[in-house]
C-alpha cells in the first residue's frame, strides 16, 4: 500500500511517499503534496517503476558484468556478438543495468548511424537487447531500454553477385591459388549458399560422403541445418579427405580452422578482375543462380537457411525475370499459327 505523509521540518513542510515491495520499505520525499500524490499514483500503476526503485539487481548489477556473465555461458555461432557487446560494455562503463535508459540507447544508435550502415546499427541494438532478454530469463528483470526503438530500414537493393563473365574467371583464379583449398572453399560457398563461418568451421566428421551432405549443427539463426553438396564438390573433398579434424585447417596448425584466409581471397579477386565483391556475396550469387534457373523463393530460402521468407525477398525480381523469359519462350508465339 502506498502512503503519503506530511512532515514538518526546519525548512517547512515536505511530503513523503512510502510503499512496500517484496518485503522492502521504500520512501521518497517531495516539496509539494501534488508531486507526492502524482508519484504515489505512478507507483501504484507502474510495476516497472516500482521495480526500478526496489530491485537490487537493477541498481547494482553493472552492464559490463552482465555482459561478461552472458558471454561466459554463450554457445551461439555469432562471432560478431562479442565485439558488439564489448562496445556497449565500454560505452556504458560502470552503469547498472537498470540505470540505462531508452533515450541513451536511442541517442547512441543515432550516433552509430552516422558512421555505420543501417544493418550494422540494427545488429548493435539487437546485441544489447539480447542481454536484457537474458536478464529477464535469469533475474526476472523486465526493464529493457531497447524495447520500443524501431529498426532502421535496411536497403538491400544493391545486392552484389557474380556476373556470367566473372564467375568462371574467379573460379579459375581460385583453382590456381597458393592456398590449395581456396577453390574448394569458393566452390562450396557458391553451391551451398552457406555462410563463411559455417564453411570454415566444418570438420571431416560433419561430412556424409554417401548421402552427399554436410551437417552444420546449430547455425547463426539458432536452427540445425544440413547442406546438400554437388558431385563436383564431393570430388574436390575426396582430394583432401581425412577421418577427422577441420576441413579448412590452418596451414601449419591442424588443430585450428583457417579463420584469416583473406590474403588468398583478395589475390584471387585481383587475378580474376572482380571488384567490389565480398566473400558473403558468394551466398548472394548462389541465390541468384537458383532464382535465374527457376527456383522459387521458398526453395531459395530453404537452401540458404533463412528463418523467414522476408529475408529472401531481395531475390524476388530475379525469379520474376526468369518467369518472364520462360513465358516468352514457351508461350510468346501462340498467335503465330492463326490463319
Amino acid at each position: 500500500m502506498v502512503k503519503v505523509q506530511a512532515r514538518k521540518g526546519r525548512n517547512g513542510v515536505t511530503y513523503r511517499v512510502q510503499f512496500m515491495r517484496d518485503g522492502k520499505r521504500i520512501s521518497k520525499s517531495f516539496p509539494t503534496k501534488k508531486e507526492a500524490q502524482k508519484f504515489a499514483a505512478m507507483i501504484t500503476v507502474d510495476d516497472e517503476l516500482a521495480q526500478h526503485l526496489t530491485n537490487t539487481t537493477l541498481n547494482t548489477f553493472l552492464l559490463s558484468d552482465a555482459i561478461k556473465e552472458f558471454l561466459d555461458q554463450y554457445q551461439g555461432k555469432d562471432e560478431s556478438l562479442h565485439q558488439r557487446l564489448s562496445y556497449w560494455a565500454q560505452f556504458f562503463a560502470n552503469k547498472p543495468v537498470g540505470r540505462i535508459t531508452r533515450i541513451e540507447v536511442r541517442t547512441e544508435l543515432r550516433n552509430l548511424a552516422k558512421r555505420c550502415k543501417p544493418a550494422t546499427v540494427n545488429r548493435y541494438k539487437a546485441a544489447l537487447g539480447t542481454i536484457y532478454r537474458y536478464l529477464l530469463n535469469e533475474y526476472d528483470i523486465e526493464h529493457n531500454p531497447t524495447r520500443g526503438i524501431p529498426l532502421i530500414p535496411e536497403n538491400n537493393a544493391r545486392t552484389r553477385f557474380l556476373s556470367d563473365d566473372e564467375l568462371p574467371r574467379l573460379l579459375e583464379a581460385c583453382r590456381y591459388s597458393k592456398w590449395d583449398k581456396m577453390y574448394l572453399l569458393v566452390l562450396m560457398a557458391l553451391s551451398t549458399g552457406a555462410r563463411r563461418s559455417e564453411l570454415i568451421q566444418r570438420r571431416w566428421e560433419d561430412v556424409d560422403f554417401i548421402r552427399r551432405t554436410i551437417y552444420l549443427g546449430e547455425t547463426k539463426n539458432g536452427e540445425q541445418r544440413i547442406l546438400a553438396i554437388t558431385g563436383e564438390v564431393l570430388g574436390e573433398l575426396m582430394k583432401f579427405r581425412k577421418g577427422y579434424g577441420y576441413i579448412f585447417s590452418k596451414p601449419g596448425n591442424a588443430d585450428e580452422f583457417f579463420r584469416n584466409f583473406d590474403c588468398y581471397w583478395q589475390e584471387a579477386l585481383g587475378k580474376a578482375g572482380v571488384e567490389r565483391f565480398k566473400f558473403h556475396d558468394l551466398r548472394h550469387t548462389c541465390a541468384s543462380l537458383l532464382a535465374m534457373n527457376g527456383a522459387s523463393l521458398i526453395e531459395i530460402s530453404q537452401v540458404l537457411g533463412h528463418k523467414s521468407i522476408t529475408m529472401t525477398q531481395r531475390y524476388a525480381h530475379l525469379c520474376v525475370e526468369h518467369k518472364q523469359a520462360l513465358t516468352e519462350r514457351v508461350l510468346g508465339n501462340l498467335g503465330s499459327n492463326i490463319g
